[in-house]
């Protein structure tokens, strides 16, 4: 028995090299490639079949197998289309897991979101990608850190798990995220600035201005 075993695990070895090799070398990423494979196969079933059980009997009841065909070619397609439509997803969400919010208990005016951005806040905020930058505008008479400090604050309740200790790739995106999403008073954002106001933000948590920044960003999400 243990020689049976050892040789026929050598021979499922190397039935499964040559199959994965034949997946990646011969198919690839080509889904067009998967589905005529699979309609090979399917094709070569129905032949050994006929070999086994004779032709007529094939012919006989031939729209079966049209029928399986057909069902099989429309399943492989549909596979394919959903896994493409999963790319397109992926292209369209940020790195953030968002907590799950009610847009109708958002208060946009408490953070000056003007009307014609609120549509690409909305999306930021369900973990979507803006389409148009959100040109943001408050706090710009005290200067353009507090701008920042709104923004850390208001993802810091809004991304699953807060931002504060992020460190790393993880850091790097978050500001990737807010330079693609953002614009400061129509000026683009700068990962520089970013980060020192990030430094700033996170040593003042609990100077009054902080805390009362952070009462008006729950305010405006209705966490209060």
């Amino acid at each position: 028995m243990e020689k049976f075993i050892e040789k026929a695990g050598k021979l499922v070895a190397r039935v499964r090299s040559w199959l994965n090799y034949f997946l990646e070398q011969k198919i690839g990423d080509s889904r067009a490639n998967l589905i005529y494979f699979l309609i090979s196969i399917f094709i070569g079933i129905i032949f050994i079949c006929a070999l086994f059980f004779g032709f007529q009997g094939v012919f006989e009841y031939y729209w079966i197998y049209l029928i399986l065909l057909a069902i099989l070619v429309l399943s492989s397609v549909w596979v394919a289309i959903y896994y493409e439509s999963n790319k397109h997803l992926e292209t369209d969400r940020h790195p953030f897991k968002m907590e799950i919010l009610k847009r109708s208990v958002l208060k946009y005016n408490l953070i000056n979101i003007e009307k014609e951005y609120r549509p690409d806040f909305d999306r930021l905020l369900k973990g979507r990608n803006v389409k148009t930058r959100i040109n943001y505008t408050m706090g710009n008479k005290s200067g353009g850190s507090a701008n920042h400090r709104i923004l850390f604050i208001l993802f810091d309740e809004t991304i699953v798990g807060g931002i504060k200790d992020l460190t790393g790739e993880r850091k790097k995106h978050f500001f990737q995220l807010l330079v693609n999403s953002f614009l400061m008073n129509n000026e683009p954002l700068k990962e520089n600035t970013l980060k020192t106001s990030f430094s700033s933000w996170k040593n003042e948590q609990e100077k009054l201005n902080s805390r009362n920044q952070r009462e008006l960003v729950k305010q405006m999400l209705g966490k209060e």
